[in-house]
């Protein structure tokens, strides 16, 4: 890589960029019947207007068409923005009717287990046997004082 960059470098130092310059325009007038003083394209006054009307206006022309190219393209990127902003706005009332969803989940589910808490049916077995035993108790011993 070194080899070639210092080649290139020896032929620039050799031979300049201006050594192959082109020559400068000539602009001569002449008139009908006059001969040229040198060589070349003869342009006539509408020629050579339009020449250097294009020539004025290119950069004009130039603007415009980047002018037009931005504009595009901001409205591409604008558009662009606008749909992510809607996805966006979208996912979160997604997000927010999940959690309003979630939390009516959990109340439901919390008052389920309270509603579950009061039921005393392991106190009514309980209840019913201790009251069994006593009166099986009651009847033994009403039993055995007949039985005296």
């Amino acid at each position: 890589m070194k080899q070639i960059l210092i080649l290139i470098l020896t032929l620039t130092m050799i031979f300049p960029a201006y050594a192959f310059a082109q020559e400068a325009p000539k602009v001569v007038e002449i008139k009908v019947g006059e001969i040229a003083p040198y060589t070349g394209v003869l342009l006539d006054n509408k020629a050579a207007a339009e020449m250097l009307t294009n020539q004025k206006y290119s950069k004009e022309q130039c603007k415009l068409t980047i002018d037009y190219e931005l504009s595009k393209l901001k409205a591409q990127n604008d558009l662009l923005l606008t749909s992510i902003k809607a996805s966006l706005e979208a996912t979160e009332n997604k997000y927010e009717s999940v959690l309003v969803i979630k939390d009516a989940e959990i109340e439901r589910l919390n008052e389920i287990a309270l509603e579950g808490s009061r039921d005393y049916s392991e106190w009514w077995a309980a209840g019913g046997f201790v009251v069994g035993a006593l009166v099986t108790l009651g009847i033994f011993f009403a039993a055995t004082e007949v039985a005296k």
